[in-house]
């Protein structure tokens, strides 16, 4: 099997289990702690676990809808990685690297979580809508939305999408002022 294929399957059998998709009740679900604090600039999120805790840093500085995506790419990390993540959560100053096998893995484990193939396939059907607004009304970044169609690639359909998958997209994303 494919790593794509068992970070699809992973994603599947954690829906069906806690009966949810919100990465934040997943979490709560599987007693994984969720902490913000004030990472600056750069950082956005990390997991780590100590003692047998699981643990996800969220960035405080960001909003609501991309603490939503960081702790589902998180949460990713926890599920997929738990074996190597113990000794390198603190160390994962290049979050979203491409060049590193478990950021894109947590990538496409984030667009599989947060973007249902039922609420996409509706939106495709729609021919005026385009794949922004299509990103737009997932409440997703169009380059996550691009991961979920390369996973939908994955399992035998094709689509078109106008952007490259680059994993390392988040860290260009800032805190939106909701004034």
């Amino acid at each position: 099997m494919s790593q794509t294929k068992l970070v699809l399957e992973n994603v599947k059998k954690l829906i069906s289990k806690y009966d949810t998709s919100d990465p934040f009740e997943i979490c709560k679900k599987m007693n994984i702690k969720i902490h913000y604090k004030d990472l600056g600039p750069s950082l956005k999120a990390y997991y780590f676990c100590q003692s047998r805790i699981k643990n996800i840093v969220l960035n405080s500085n960001s909003d609501e809808i991309m603490c939503r995506i960081l702790c589902a790419h998180e949460l990713g990390h926890a599920v997929l990685h738990n074996k190597y993540m113990p000794m390198y959560g603190f160390q994962e100053f290049n979050i979203f690297n491409t060049k590193i096998t478990t950021e894109y893995e947590a990538n496409l484990f984030a667009a599989e979580l947060l973007i249902s193939n039922e609420k996409l396939f509706e939106l495709l059907r729609n021919p005026n809508i385009t794949f922004f607004e299509m990103a737009q009304i997932l409440c997703v970044p169009a380059e996550l939305l691009s991961f979920k169609f390369k996973n939908l690639k994955m399992q035998g359909l094709t689509f078109n999408t106008p952007i490259n998958v680059n994993s390392n997209f988040l860290n260009k994303y800032k805190k939106h002022s909701t004034n």
